[in-house]
């Protein structure tokens, strides 16, 4: 995946994110239904993945995420 690609997907996640906590599943489909054609269910699990463990998003309880003020960061740059 390019950088481009993978920053586009973030900045997705996090746009969706920062609008309030949201659950696993809702996050995914309305990710995987904005037609980039590299937005598959695997690019979206490991972009998820390297937002939580790098501290932009949190996980509050199963399934749910929301941002944190290093994320709001992250989504002004990107």
């Amino acid at each position: 995946m390019k950088d481009q690609e993978r920053d586009m997907m973030r900045k997705i996640i996090l746009n969706m994110v920062s609008k309030g906590a949201v659950h696993w599943t809702d996050l995914q489909k309305k990710v995987l239904a904005t037609c980039h054609p590299f937005a598959t269910s695997h690019t979206f699990n490991s972009q998820l993945r390297y937002l939580v463990s790098k501290g932009f998003i949190e996980k509050v309880s199963r399934g749910i995420y929301y941002i944190t003020k290093s994320g709001e960061t992250l989504l002004s740059i990107l």
